[in-house]
């Protein structure tokens, strides 16, 4: 269970934060733990609505590294060719698509809002323990 909450509070971090997208191997580097069970825990907050995968192609040219598109659902590998902004041809391939997670709005805007109101969740029955 603290792996779960690790990998969701180094998120709840990121949400709170300017970063736009984050690769699995980023939240593995802030809370230590194995890829393994990072990538399968942010793949369960994507199922919840929390996160979005998303794919990244890059350029394999030596140099640039370009990230040439970003697509919602993995892409069909069969004969595409792309074409980056360093002016090489590519032919896309497994070793040139990563997994990429952004940050939901709804989600963000949530932790936002929370962080206004002092950054803590009133608990329903708080009235009752004040008693």
């Amino acid at each position: 269970m603290t792996i779960q909450w690790d990998i969701d509070d180094a998120v709840d971090d990121i949400a709170a934060s300017r970063i736009v997208r984050f690769y699995p191997t980023y939240v593995a580097k802030l809370t230590g733990l194995p890829l393994s069970d990072v990538f399968e825990r942010l793949l369960k907050l994507a199922k919840d609505g929390k996160l979005q995968l998303r794919w990244e192609i890059r350029c394999p040219r030596d140099g640039c590294a370009r990230t040439v598109e970003i697509v919602d659902c993995m892409p069909s590998l069969s004969d595409i060719v792309m074409e980056c902004a360093c002016g090489e041809d590519i032919d896309v391939t497994g070793e040139l698509v990563f997994p990429v997670f952004e940050v939901c709005r709804d989600y963000k805007e949530r932790l936002v809002q929370q962080a206004g109101q002092g950054g803590k969740k009133k608990h329903p029955m708080a009235n009752l323990l004040q008693m």
